[in-house]
């Protein structure tokens, strides 16, 4: 892996799930770390959903295999600049070289 192509900043969050004020549950996200990753773009489809336009755009991101890393499952999502990704899946590259997440932005318009 040439971590000269890891160029970017992103967050790993964690969905947390604990109860308001009035005992309703409350899904928050927490964040448990921030990694150097590159971004791979995949591919982008678009459709109407219930009269809305919904564009799902693929990115691949490659993280260098760590303890924080090797965790991750689709239960996280990613955070770069604001726009957040799902998490589909993890695969791990090489013997504990690389992992990519593979995510999906979902826009609603």
């Amino acid at each position: 892996m040439n971590i000269g192509y890891l160029d970017r900043r992103i967050t790993l969050e964690l969905r947390g799930s604990s109860l308001n004020a009035y005992g309703e549950p409350d899904d928050s996200w927490s964040s448990v770390g921030t990694v150097w990753a590159g971004m791979d773009h995949g591919s982008a489809t678009g459709k109407q959903d219930l009269e809305q336009d919904v564009t799902r755009n693929a990115v691949i991101w490659r993280v260098r295999s760590s303890t924080l890393t090797r965790q991750v499952t689709p239960k996280y999502r990613v955070n770069y600049g604001g726009e957040y990704y799902n998490i589909l899946a993890v695969q791990e590259r090489g013997r504990k070289d690389e992992i990519r997440l593979i995510t999906e932005r979902v826009v609603s318009e």
